[in-house]
């Protein structure tokens, strides 16, 4: 029997991992009630953890302050991504809300004394960083601008906050470290090696005298150590297809060397790199690590891992011991066993590109099988060897599942990542479409049987391939998807602009054939095949309104769709009950489309 769709949704996912500093407790973020909360654990081989938020609404990131005892979390209201900060203990006592107004909040960072937070957020018109005490209730603004910028780290001192800016240079791709006075905001100090590229995620050295970021200036992803204040750097090399994740840089306890994540071929694992010598990896499980943590003395590392075949799991690794000790439960309701095994596979493009893509077979059934490709979102994103219900869902409902990380991905390197800039819906599409030729020369697969699933990006790519390449698709089911980039830039805020603005590289007034030219609803009129079209009413990113209107087009048209809103979600659902009631839907959809139930 295959493995229900429910089953595989109610797997545990967990979202955001946080160490306390002496390397005792962590705080996650995980689905264990159905909705994302947070959870303390201590940091020992089977210690139970405990609930800390509660309710309707998720909480998915929280961050333990410096002595480990009281907790910051961000909290929004179905999904609306207007988010207010709370504060709490780690005994779970009752919140107390430290923000005057909710905006998109990304991340809320502790001062070294415990006694204010940070937090960087974006309104339609700015982005702002807010310095909130959490003693006295004191709120204020210490910066606003026009380009967004993401709180890093305050340093050791105090004295300084590290961000990411996005934006920062004429070339809309640019993103630069700026460092901030934290008691005269005025005076910043921006790292970027050259207009257009990007230097990004910035940590501190335990005696501040350097920062560790993220540079691409010489192709790919790799790790810069840069004098604070000074002229001289070291940039940390890198294998032949190897490239830094983006996430935050470790420091050693000592200042010699730091832990980073490197990705290859879309997998992962986390190095330790001394200055003097060259970086070894650290032996967690093979797949993919997205995020690591390290204590304030070095002793206690924990790493959040996965893979396509075995569901997330924080890992504790001892330094001093070597040992690599699971400290979340691995006890599922499933035989993992039963799972398909994923490929790593590689396909030429219509121009020649090499595409890397997973390849699921089906996980029931009896050949020829249907097939879905699967589109990421981002488009700044990768399929990983990650665990993804999403994938095994529709593996388990019978159908072998493609995941192309089509041009404009990351973790292939700089150019490759650049090249969907004002293409949008050009060649990744194309990417997608040669996917599909790959698929239909596979012998167990019925090349009439193959549709089109994805959400966000991933749902933009799958109405602009009913739409644009009308021939290819026998049916589609896009999740949250983005219809019309112009309608869409003019609901956004200041954060999400930016993020346009450097895709199509400038403005609407600038740019406005190439917005139109790029959005599915101007191709509406060549659709075919059967739509799914599945969205939540509080969707911030890719908003209900242009949506409907694509929607009220396909009515108008007399289409063969289905349309489906959550009312309490927003952008990526939530809860798991609306995850699996869509799923499972855009599934039969498939099956009912494709004529294989």
């Amino acid at each position: 029997m295959p493995i229900s769709i429910s089953d595989l949704f109610k797997i545990p996912l967990i979202y955001s991992v946080n160490l306390a500093p002496d390397g005792e407790a962590v705080l996650y973020s995980s689905n264990l009630t159905g909705i994302p909360h947070l959870y303390v654990l201590q940091t020992k081989p089977g210690a139970e953890p405990k609930q800390i938020t509660s309710g309707n609404d998720p909480v998915m990131f929280g961050s333990l302050s410096p002595s480990g005892d009281h907790i910051v979390y961000l909290q929004d209201k179905d999904g609306n991504e207007l988010h207010h900060l709370f504060l709490t203990s780690k005994d779970g006592e009752k919140a107390q809300q430290i923000t005057k107004n909710p905006y998109r909040t990304w991340d809320a960072k502790w001062h070294p004394n415990g006694k204010e937070v940070a937090r960087s957020y974006a309104t339609k018109k700015s982005c702002s960083l807010e310095i909130l005490n959490v003693k006295t209730g004191e709120n204020f603004v210490l910066k606003e601008q026009e380009t967004p910028f993401f709180i890093d780290e305050y340093s050791h001192d105090g004295k300084w906050i590290a961000c990411t800016e996005y934006g920062g240079g004429k070339d809309p791709k640019n993103m630069q470290v700026t460092v901030i006075n934290r008691n005269d905001p005025t005076d910043t100090i921006n790292y970027n090696f050259k207009d257009g590229t990007k230097e990004m995620y910035p940590t501190w050295a335990p005696n501040d005298k350097k920062l560790a970021f993220l540079s691409d200036i010489k192709g790919k992803n790799q790790v810069v150590v840069q004098d604070f204040q000074g002229e001289q750097n070291l940039f940390l090399r890198l294998r032949e297809g190897e490239e830094a994740y983006e996430q935050k840089i470790c420091w050693g306890p000592t200042g010699d060397k730091v832990y980073y994540i490197v990705s290859k071929h879309s997998r992962s694992n986390l190095y330790e790199h001394p200055f003097d010598g060259e970086k070894t990896k650290l032996p967690f499980p093979e797949g993919t690590n997205l995020l690591s943590r390290i204590s304030k003395d070095g002793k206690t590392i924990i790493a959040l891992l996965s893979s396509m075949s075995t569901p997330p799991c924080i890992y504790l690794h001892e330094t001093e011991s070597r040992t690599v000790t699971p400290l979340t439960s691995r006890q599922y309701k499933v035989n993992l066993a039963e799972l398909a095994k994923p490929k790593s596979i590689w396909y030429e493009s219509s121009d020649g590109l090499k595409i890397h893509a997973w390849y699921l077979p089906a996980g029931c059934g009896t050949p020829p099988h249907p097939a879905v490709v699967w589109p990421h979102g981002g488009p700044w994103w990768q399929t990983y060897d990650w665990w993804s219900p999403y994938l095994q869902s529709i593996s388990q409902s019978g159908f072998a599942v493609l995941a192309p990380n089509f041009r404009g991905s990351t973790g292939y390197g700089a150019q490759f990542r650049n090249m969907d800039l004002s293409d949008a819906g050009g060649g990744d599409l194309e990417d997608v479409v040669c996917g599909v030729k790959w698929l239909a020369k596979q012998p167990e697969i019925d090349s009439s049987k193959i549709g089109i699933m994805g959400g966000s990006y991933g749902g933009f790519m799958t109405l602009m391939a009913l739409t644009k390449k009308p021939e290819v698709f026998a049916a589609g089911v896009a999740y949250v998807p983005v219809t019309d980039w112009l309608e869409m830039y003019d609901l956004s805020d200041a954060e999400y602009r930016k993020f346009m603005e450097e895709l199509f590289e400038g403005p609407p007034e600038k740019r406005e054939q190439l917005y139109r030219d790029s959005s599915p609803i101007t191709y509406l009129s060549q659709i075919k095949a059967p739509v799914l079209i599945s969205c939540g009413r509080h969707d911030s990113r890719c908003p209900i309104q242009p949506i409907e209107k694509f929607v009220e087009k396909l009515k108008e048209m007399r289409h063969p769709h289905e349309f489906r809103v959550q009312e309490k979600e927003g952008h990526g659902f939530a809860r798991v009950e609306a995850l699996v009631r869509e799923v499972t839907t855009g599934v039969e959809y498939l099956r009912k489309t494709l004529g294989t139930r």
